[in-house]
């Protein structure tokens, strides 16, 4: 039986916002992987549940955050999700707000990717300080 990825989705998405994370976190593949754009602190390839959850303990000690109630696309056997999403820094109060994309991917009835693009990662990192802010100026297109 196939599985459904769009509504897969749109459940993980309603058990975040609801609070429970262990029940979003049930939807998680046992071989699943989330990348993030190494620039941030919590960036990189991760992978499990554990790797879910260091990646969310390390973005939590840098931001909080709101996120807007999500579009969520099929796209054949892949799913997209677009929010746009308010952090705001912890350390300076500074906020920044950018659309974010996610890739998903999806393994045995359970989601097994997720590849996120942020629309601004410099945007973001200028809400922090210290060394996160030598992240590269972004290219210039002409």
């Amino acid at each position: 039986m196939a599985v459904n990825g769009v509504e897969l989705v749109e459940e993980m998405a309603r058990r975040f916002r609801a609070g429970d994370v262990d029940g979003a976190f049930g939807l998680l593949h046992p071989e699943f992987r989330i990348q993030q754009p190494e620039s941030l602190p919590h960036g990189g390839r991760h992978r499990g549940r554990a790797g879910m959850a260091e990646m969310g303990a390390v973005f939590a000690r840098h931001w909080d955050r709101t996120i807007s109630a999500p579009r969520i696309l099929g796209c054949g056997e892949q799913v997209v999700q677009i929010t746009a999403q308010t952090w705001t820094a912890k350390a300076t109060g500074r906020a920044a707000t950018v659309d974010v994309v996610e890739l998903f991917s999806f393994a045995a009835g359970l989601v097994a990717e997720i590849r996120v693009f942020q629309q601004d990662t410099h945007l973001l990192l200028a809400t922090l300080d210290g060394p996160f802010l030598d992240a590269p100026e972004p290219a210039v297109e002409q």
